[in-house]
């Protein structure tokens, strides 16, 4: 065990005398492995050949030989004098999850990498972390689907697969050279939930990525070696490993986790698709803004001025300005809910059919007609008649009513924006309630608080006035809850 701790360590650089490590795991567990054997510090280095994934093997040359450590399957042909069940031991323990490494030497170096003496086979255990499995579940619950792309034993592969409930019945096990040499046929062996790649070359993982881009997918890559990049750098989305990642891994990436969490992947795709239906909610909250004051402007003008403007320019501004924009911004800031990560993604544009029919075909006409209602109704309870001059301060109480019945009406869009599909409640989002309430304060600034009615031009409604407005969120949320329900 001596020897083969002895050269193992040898073949693994950064190291100082007492065998203290930084850089890669694997060499830092060999290392590990010569201190406790308690092997002396290795001599200087004559040569060295890093390790390659085309070779899969590291070799040193110093004064006592030529050592070489790299996957069995490298090493084990460069042998002479190979046990009889070394095969059989390496497909026993990939099947376990562990990582091989064979370990062979010679004293004669001029010999090259032939006619080696084995000196043994390493298993170590690198287990997965304990977030993964469930960050596999939450993937596929979302209608992401997980690959496997690794370097490692096509039996370690399949075990760690089976351990995070990567792999599924009917997923194929593919090793890197059996890969179809034509980009088609190797999307159709990959595009699958659960397969699996192992002993893959860099230009494979490339492939892998640029295949599956040609059927259509956005795809994710994760990577932490320099031979990463290039697959890194093709991915829709190129991830790196922060931690234990190379700087050309990081370089290459547009995502860079700092803790290595294959869960924090998952994390991201949930915020990701919140902040898009934030921005949608945002959306569609200011433009029902938009058809509630300009349906005022639109009566006005196709009654030939017979109809009073409801609301005037400066009451617009100290809409946009005053009292919608903390809603707006709470809107923005809506949590995921639990069913963020129900099923594929939504693709498309953020403004799309969908946020225009519910703005302009439902929302902002009931709170324009809301308004318009309670407007033409105090006019109508002053004694204006169709065409009839109207007394001024009737117009402004008036106004002051339609004024009212859009923000309030805001109130109840906002809460029918926190979900495209179902009622969300009243709870859950504490930045839209104080919005709210910041709201309504400003509303009754605007109202009552000289100079401010007299500035815009609406002043505090009658009771009627306020009844009407005040049914306006109660009319806009229904009439929500009835197309939500339709819908589904």
């Amino acid at each position: 065990m001596a020897a083969l701790a002895d050269s193992a360590a040898r073949c693994s650089p950064d190291a100082d005398a007492t065998h203290r490590h930084v850089g890669d795991p694997m060499e830092a567990a060999l290392h590990v492995l010569a201190a406790k054997a308690g092997v002396p510090a290795p001599p200087p280095v004559l040569d060295r050949t890093a390790f390659d994934p085309r070779r899969r093997r590291a070799s040193v040359i110093d004064r006592d030989g030529l050592h070489v450590v790299g996957a069995p399957d490298a090493v084990l042909p460069l042998c002479r004098a190979v046990p009889e069940d070394a095969h059989d031991q390496v497909v026993a323990l990939s099947a376990r999850g562990l990582r091989l490494l064979a370990v062979a030497r010679t004293a004669d170096p001029e010999r090259g990498e032939r006619d080696l003496d084995l000196l043994g086979l390493v298993a170590l255990e690198d287990p997965p972390r304990d977030d993964v499995a469930d960050a596999i579940a939450a993937c596929r619950r979302a209608g992401i689907r997980v690959g496997m792309v690794t370097g490692d034993h096509p039996g370690t592969a399949l075990a760690i697969a089976r351990e995070v409930g990567l792999a599924v019945p009917g997923a194929p096990v593919v090793v890197g050279a059996d890969l179809p040499a034509d980009d088609a046929a190797l999307a159709a062996l990959v595009d699958r939930d659960g397969v699996v790649v192992a002993r893959v070359a860099p230009e494979d993982k490339l492939r892998i990525a640029r295949a599956l881009q040609s059927r259509g997918h956005v795809v994710a890559m994760t990577g932490d070696g320099v031979n990463d990049g290039p697959a890194l750098r093709a991915a829709d989305i190129g991830v790196a490993m922060g931690a234990s990642g190379t700087d050309v891994a990081r370089e290459a990436a547009d995502l860079v986790l700092l803790d290595d969490h294959f869960g924090t992947i998952v994390a991201a795709v949930e915020l990701g698709r919140a902040t898009f239906a934030n921005i949608r909610r945002f959306l569609t909250y200011h433009l029902t803004d938009n058809v509630a004051e300009l349906a005022p402007f639109a009566l006005w003008a196709l009654s030939g001025g017979q109809v009073p403007l409801a609301i005037t320019v400066l009451q617009v501004l100290a809409i946009d300005i005053g009292t919608d924009l903390l809603p707006a911004l709470a809107l923005g800031a809506e949590p995921a809910n639990p069913r963020t990560l129900d099923g594929p993604a939504r693709r498309g544009e953020l403004l799309d059919r969908s946020v225009l029919r519910r703005a302009f075909g439902l929302l902002g006409p009931v709170q324009a007609l809301g308004a318009v209602a309670a407007f033409l109704t105090v006019l109508w309870a002053g004694g204006w008649g169709f065409g009839d001059t109207v007394d001024p301060a009737l117009v402004a109480t008036a106004s002051g009513a339609a004024f009212a019945a859009i923000v309030l009406g805001q109130v109840g869009t906002a809460f029918a924006c926190r979900s495209a599909s179902r009622w969300a409640g009243w709870r859950g989002n504490p930045a839209l309630l104080a919005a709210i309430a910041v709201e309504l304060v400003v509303l009754a600034v605007f109202l009552y608080v000289p100079p401010m009615p007299e500035l815009l031009g609406g002043t505090g409604p009658t009771a009627l006035g306020w009844a009407l407005a005040a049914a306006v969120p109660a009319l806009v949320v229904a009439a929500d809850l009835v197309a939500k329900a339709v819908r589904r």
